[in-house]
């Protein structure tokens, strides 16, 4: 019997009664495990196996990278509840747990995303902008993903200040001086590329408020999911899911209007 602790990321339903529960944990990354009886009304598992609480619970890991694991007593949780009540930042939610699954291996060690995940949803369960949370996942996770783009500096003269705009052909922000070299860069607003500079290196225990026009949020998610549709090929169900969400927004807004 271990003691492992964790973030739920999703549950599955197994069998009539159990539950599979992937959950990054705080020592060995990446783990799937059974909860047994999880779903039985009486069970004292079912409180605590739902997504994106933090659970600390006696067990034991996988034998192999690609078994299970098991729950068997839980000794501690933490619940969220913005995140359980609020269908935006559920959503968001998802699609951050969504991120963290993709990107990395069973069983890696990854003891900084494990902290980011856990402040990253304290952050939005708090009351910041769940997409502004999301998005500077998104953009974090390009490194270990592969795709790692150049925000800092135009590749081709080191200038690190004045106005950019994003280029996949250079994988970066390129200077004004050479936007005629990419007829297809994405033509951002300042405030956009502003931003997308920001988040790439932002400390997430920083970031207490941010004050974002819906305009720039726009164009913000537009740059992001252009990256991750085109040089990642990545597109969660989650994003599918945050974009139907937004449709009927807007759908509603206008029937008001």
């Amino acid at each position: 019997m271990t003691v492992i602790k964790g973030v739920v990321l999703y549950v599955r339903n197994y069998k009539d009664n159990d539950l599979l529960v992937r959950i990054l944990t705080e020592t060995s990354g990446l783990r799937t495990f059974l909860a047994r009886g999880a779903k039985k009304p009486k069970s004292h598992l079912s409180a605590a196996m739902q997504p994106y609480a933090v659970v600390t619970f006696d067990g034991a890991f996988p034998k192999k990278e690609t078994g299970l694991g098991y729950v068997n007593d839980v000794q501690q949780i933490t619940i969220y509840q913005r995140l359980i009540d609020d269908i935006e930042a559920n959503a968001y939610a998802a699609l951050i747990a969504s991120l963290i699954d993709e990107t990395f291996d069973e069983g890696e060690r990854l003891t900084r995303w494990y902290n980011q995940i856990i402040l990253a949803f304290r952050k939005i369960d708090e009351g910041l902008d769940p997409q502004i949370i999301a998005n500077i996942f998104e953009i974090q996770l390009l490194v270990p993903l592969g795709v790692a783009p150049n925000w800092q500096a135009d590749p081709l003269s080191g200038q690190s200040d004045g106005r950019f705009d994003y280029s996949e052909k250079y994988n970066g922000i390129i200077s004004e001086n050479h936007y005629d070299l990419d007829d297809h860069r994405l033509m951002l607003d300042q405030k956009t590329v502003f931003y997308l500079r920001q988040f790439s290196v932002i400390d997430l225990r920083r970031v207490n408020q941010i004050k974002m026009s819906s305009t720039t949020k726009r164009g913000l998610q537009r740059v992001i999911d252009h990256i991750y549709e085109n040089q990642v090929g990545l597109k969660p169900r989650a994003k599918k899911f945050i974009e139907q969400m937004h449709s009927w927004q807007n759908t509603l807004k206008n029937f008001r209007q």
